[in-house]
């Protein structure tokens, strides 16, 4: 069977937003604000320059080392129509990292800030493939190549795209490079065509939508406001009112045959909706800020953060100033900054008022985490996702004001997408039983580039893609994700999940937050060790060692009378911070490096 793609090209999806909805703004940075035909200008005067005059064509790689700004998502969809690839690098790589991203991915062309130029300086040497360098900034050398100056030379030009395959390489994605060098992850046109057809931004919105009839007075009429004329609540307030099912299909219907008229086919328009601002923090070179098209290729306006790293009074201001929506975050590390700002009295109330939901993914909130959220904005829900940089299957968990909460546990996708697979290769199929989460069709990477061996690895025969996380079944519509396979703590032969720990470690109420990893214990072979982050409050309390040791023997035995004894740690250390990743992940790796050489001793265990 061939596979049909939806649309000829994914880049044209900003362009035909663009032809029906022109003074629509696109993307907010600052004081730097697109309309959706500004930005469709501007995509397309790259996408001359890199063809026209840089030679780039199909099946190229253009490599990207930027902080999140608006030219990123330029660049990748200035790509997609002249079938090129972006490469995006970690911007806190160091030259020697970024040299091994460039060797590996071999890119024809190099875009970057001007902040970047010193690093880039010390390896362009040693650059074989690279033929053309875009810097960005305000003070771009005279002797390189200005970005602005040179999209001016292409402004108002035809518009371009080519004829795409479904096996043309749409951009790179590298892993973390936490078991190894880093991998490039290759996502074809395919695999983004078929999360276009999945209905992008709809996976998060609709299923709210079946749930209005739950919701409280002012949720229910922030979820309403989304619906373009004529279907919103000032047109049609019966809809808030009576939320039948039939009346909720009704909704539905009427809202995608408002897209459809204001859409071309092709666009997630078809599917999504109009009236939605969203602000995204997650990198723009990471899997999860990829998802940042959804709300472009939908006709919403996204908005960025200027800061480069997780400022939370910043994100409190943006979300005020620009009524957003939807507000994305990477799990309790954000999440709880947020909460600890000292000004946030000043913007829980324009919050509340604003926000419909909460979006994490990449790492996702604890139960204790959504609690404490909803203590301080009681109307906003929450959105759990998972995606990774192999798979884009958007597992989706919506919370409501009021729901029963939960760590780490999502509706179940069909059979067909989704399996438990057991350590000795049988399909898990029971509640309680543990496995590998495999996923197949829809939104995966292709391959690893140019690594045949680490791909068979990843990818069976028959073409499901192993997560390397590992699920249990809990009933026939849930499951909870237990974490890393990897990070699994073998203990005296009995498995420790380090989020299980860590969650009820997080319900302490002197913690703040808690990381678990697996240490050498001479007679079990590994033991937990409970690193912890305690409230300010509490540890400005303790005055001594003496102190210090209770509140150790405190938490372990406050995870031992809520589980099994062998899963507490058998040993407390207190850390002042945690390493985090640029896309707002803790770094287990880094942190078991730095206690690789901790040993339960035998005193201890006794």
């Amino acid at each position: 069977m061939v596979y049909k793609m939806e649309t000829e090209n994914i880049g044209l999806l900003i362009h035909k937003v663009a032809q029906k909805h022109p003074k629509q703004t696109a993307i907010i940075q600052g004081d730097r604000e697109f309309t959706y035909e500004e930005y469709d200008d501007r995509i397309n005067a790259l996408a001359h320059l890199l063809r026209d005059r840089f030679g780039i064509e199909k099946g190229d790689h253009v490599a990207v080392l930027l902080y999140n700004c608006p030219e990123y998502y330029e660049i990748y969809n200035a790509c997609y129509r002249i079938g090129a690839a972006l490469v995006g690098i970690n911007y806190r790589y160091q030259p020697p990292e970024i040299l091994y991203i460039i060797k590996d991915a071999e890119p024809k062309v190099f875009i970057y800030g001007q902040e970047y130029k010193e690093s880039i300086d010390e390896i362009r040497d040693d650059f074989e493939t690279i033929e053309h360098e875009l810097i960005i900034g305000d003070n771009v050398p005279a002797d390189f190549l200005n970005y602005e100056n040179e999209l001016l030379k292409f402004k108002h030009e035809k518009t371009i795209a080519v004829d795409l395959d479904e096996d043309d390489k749409a951009f790179l994605i590298y892993t973390g490079g936490t078991t190894g060098r880093p991998k490039g992850a290759v996502w074809t046109h395919k695999a983004v065509d078929n999360l276009v057809g999945q209905g992008g931004m709809m996976q998060w919105v609709i299923p709210m939508f079946r749930r209005l009839k739950e919701m409280d007075k002012k949720l229910k009429n922030k979820c309403m406001s989304l619906l373009p004329f004529p279907w919103n609540l000032a047109r049609y307030p019966v809809f808030s009112l009576l939320q039948t099912k039939g009346m909720i299909k009704s909704i539905n219907d009427k809202l995608e045959k408002s897209a459809k008229e204001n859409y071309p086919k092709g666009s997630l328009g078809d599917k999504a909706i109009l009236k939605n601002t969203m602000l995204w923090y997650p990198p723009a070179f990471h899997i999860y800020g990829w998802l940042a098209h959804l709300p472009l290729f939908s006709g919403s306006t996204l908005v960025l953060a200027e800061s480069t790293s997780y400022n939370p009074k910043e994100i409190m201001e943006l979300i005020v100033k620009h009524k957003v929506r939807f507000a994305t975050t990477i799990g309790d590390k954000t999440a709880r900054a947020l909460l600890d700002d000292p000004d946030l009295d000043k913007y829980r109330e324009g919050i509340n008022d604003t926000l419909i939901a909460f979006v994490s993914g990449a790492a996702i909130f604890s139960a204790r985490t959504k609690r404490m959220l909803w203590d301080a904005f009681p109307n906003v829900g929450f959105l759990d996702t998972v995606a990774a940089t192999e798979s884009l299957q958007l597992i989706p968990k919506i919370y409501l004001p009021g729901d029963k909460v939960s760590s780490n546990e999502f509706d179940r996708l069909p059979p067909d997408r989704f399996k438990i697979v057991k350590e000795n290769g049988e399909e898990a199929t029971e509640p309680g039983e543990v496995g590998e989460g495999y996923f197949k069709s829809g939104p995966t990477m292709k391959e690893y580039l140019g690594a045949k061996e680490k791909t068979k690895k990843t990818i069976t025969e028959d073409g499901w893609i192993k997560s390397g996380d590992q699920y249990q079944i809990i009933d026939e519509n849930t499951i909870r994700l237990l974490g890393r396979i990897k990070e699994t703590i073998n203990t005296g032969g009995e498995k420790i999940h380090p989020p299980e720990v860590e969650g009820i470690l997080d319900k302490h109420e002197k913690v703040f937050m808690a990381v678990v990893i697996g240490v050498p214990d001479p007679e079990w072979g590994q033991s937990a060790l409970g690193l912890i982050k305690l409230k300010q409050k509490y540890k400005d309390e303790i005055q001594d060692e003496k102190q210090e040791e209770q509140l150790k023997e405190e938490l372990i035995k406050y995870v031992k009378d809520k589980l099994a004894h062998y899963k507490a740690p058998k040993n407390i250390e207190f850390v002042d911070e945690f390493p985090i990743s640029p896309a707002g992940k803790t770094q287990r790796g880094r942190i078991k490096r730095q206690w690789k050489n901790y040993i339960i001793s035998e005193e201890e265990e006794t």
